[in-house]
């Protein structure tokens, strides 16, 4: 468990850099066993920095973020108590352990599955909206429900914790984008 990387010897480990720097010259201090994915921006709404085109600092990230690839995958996982597994739902013998440390991957612990409403979106949601309706209506790309739940006053980074609690493991956040710009083609 704990960080996945950790900084170089007497600094911190955020550091200011400037928009638009190159990642993969970053002197993160990686200490890391396994593949890297450097993301430019905050773990839940930051894109994937890799290769000569995407492989800067955007223009309004202001930090960088690196998660270990998950491409290790977990027979019957389901079956494990989870001891060193995060859950929203304290469906884990983890959530015995108050103030545990995961070391989160880039894994997705399976395929996308359907949208249970299980009351987590209510928990996590910061809008006075309805969000399991109006996660369900931008997933199936309802306009006009989604206009009325309040889609209009949402953007990706808005839905980042509902894309990360979900056990349907859907992208809230493209979702989202697809239907605004069709509203925008559309109005």
């Amino acid at each position: 468990g704990g960080r996945q990387v950790e900084p170089p010897e007497g600094h911190l480990a955020l550091e200011l850099e400037a928009t638009g720097a190159h990642l993969a010259g970053l002197d993160l201090g990686e200490r890391v066993d396994g593949e890297v994915r450097r993301i430019s921006g905050s773990v839940l709404a930051g894109r994937t920095a890799h290769g000569p085109v995407h492989g800067y600092l955007g223009r309004y990230h202001r930090q960088v973020s690196v998660l270990r690839e998950g491409r290790e995958r977990e027979l019957l996982g389901w079956l494990a108590p989870g001891t060193d597994k995060y859950s929203v739902l304290n469906t884990f013998l983890s959530r015995l352990v108050p103030g545990k440390k995961f070391a989160f991957t880039t894994s997705t612990q399976g395929s996308d599955r359907a949208i249970i409403p299980l009351g987590m979106y209510e928990r996590i949601f910061p809008f006075d909206i309805l969000p399991t309706f109006l996660l369900r209506s931008i997933a199936v790309g309802d306009v006009e429900r989604a206009e009325v739940l309040g889609a209009l006053e949402l953007d990706e980074e808005d839905l980042a914790l509902c894309t990360f609690v979900c056990p349907g493991k859907h992208e809230y956040g493209s979702y989202l984008r697809d239907l605004l710009t069709t509203i925008e083609k559309e109005g």
